[in-house]
């Protein structure tokens, strides 16, 4: 695996330096997870980098990510977000933002409740790093994972990017996800199953490609849920619902009705 890793580390660095030339600084979405460790040691050689970081009081994220930006000298931004922050970023991800699916409303509103915070124009995120590379615990149980690794990835770039981005847009930045590039993606496809998925865990490759641009060991092979979960915010929101005495779909055809 190590000449995979090898090849994917040398184009995650052209990436990145590419997409950075000639900015002064850039944000990072960062969960303190091996995706956005990447970039985050990727990007502090080209430019000034600050990291945001989304969290309810004490979340798993909060403390984690202060640990990692603690070990790699790099400023964080805490984004301590309440039920208050929640209710009011789940109703604008609807009106604003125009987002009408349910299944991606808790990673919506975990995008616009950092987006509104960041400073930075250019914003790097780690999105496409799972589904190119057997990040989700359904691939582990699949029949087929590159079958539907590949779904994913094209349900990703099709549907959900260009609403990430379309959110973005919204607040003045622009997003950068390096590991949606084509040649990443090109790279990922021509590597054998077992450089993503074994006994050994997820994304192996990609923490393989993590050690030998500098993240940290820890850093690179710790398991990381999505931001979504990992910050509290997807757990928040099944309880803001709960209390509505309605579901997603409900809360969501609501707002849109009060937007007419």
């Amino acid at each position: 695996m190590t000449e995979h890793a090898k090849r994917l580390a040398s184009e995650l660095r052209r990436i990145v330096g590419k997409e950075l030339m000639g900015l002064d600084k850039v944000a990072v979405m960062f969960s303190g997870g091996v995706d956005s460790s990447v970039l985050a040691v990727l990007a502090r050689k080209r430019c000034d980098v600050m990291l945001y970081t989304l969290g309810t009081e004490d979340s798993h994220d909060l403390l984690w990510a202060a640990d990692c930006a603690s070990l790699m000298d790099l400023p964080l931004t805490k984004i301590i977000c309440g039920k208050e922050d929640i209710m009011d970023s789940m109703s604008d991800v609807v009106l604003k933002h125009g987002m009408a699916k349910p299944k991606w409303m808790s990673t919506f509103v975990s995008f616009d409740l950092v987006l509104r915070h960041v400073s930075e124009d250019q914003v790097l995120c780690g999105q496409g790093a799972d589904e190119a590379f057997g990040g989700y615990r359904k691939y582990l149980g699949s029949p087929d994972p590159r079958r539907q690794m590949e779904h994913d990835i094209s349900g990703l770039l099709g549907e959900e990017m260009p609403e990430y981005m379309g959110m973005a847009r919204n607040y003045g930045k622009s997003l950068l996800a390096p590991y949606l590039e084509p040649s990443v993606l090109g790279l990922a496809r021509a590597m054998p199953q077992e450089s993503f998925i074994g006994p050994q865990g997820n994304k192996l490759v990609l923490r393989e490609a993590a050690k030998l641009i500098g993240v940290p060991r820890k850093m690179a092979e710790r398991p990381k849920k999505a931001m979504q979960y990992g910050s509290g915010v997807s757990a928040a929101m099944k309880r803001i619902i709960r209390a509505s005495g309605t579901d997603m779909d409900g809360f969501i055809e609501s707002n849109m009705k009060l937007g007419k």
